[in-house]
């Protein structure tokens, strides 16, 4: 009875260690997944607030008379 206790308690102890390594893996691709997402989501933020700030330039520089040169 010796040794299938001790197979019993190795096995136990293997599985439990497989099933925390596993679950911290699935967290970690989880947030790495989330990470992504926002970071996509702030890089459209940015381009979408840079286009605006073209426009707005633009448009400054249309309402500004033209100056000539005497």
């Amino acid at each position: 009875m010796n040794a299938a206790e001790l197979v019993c308690t190795v096995l136990g102890t293997v599985v439990t260690v497989l099933v925390a390594l596993a679950s911290l893996v699935w967290w970690a691709y989880k947030r790495g997944i989330a990470a992504g997402k926002e970071r996509a989501e702030d890089k459209a933020k940015i381009e979408g607030l840079e286009r605006q700030l073209a426009e707005t330039r633009a448009e400054l520089a249309a309402m500004q008379p033209k100056r000539r040169r005497t």
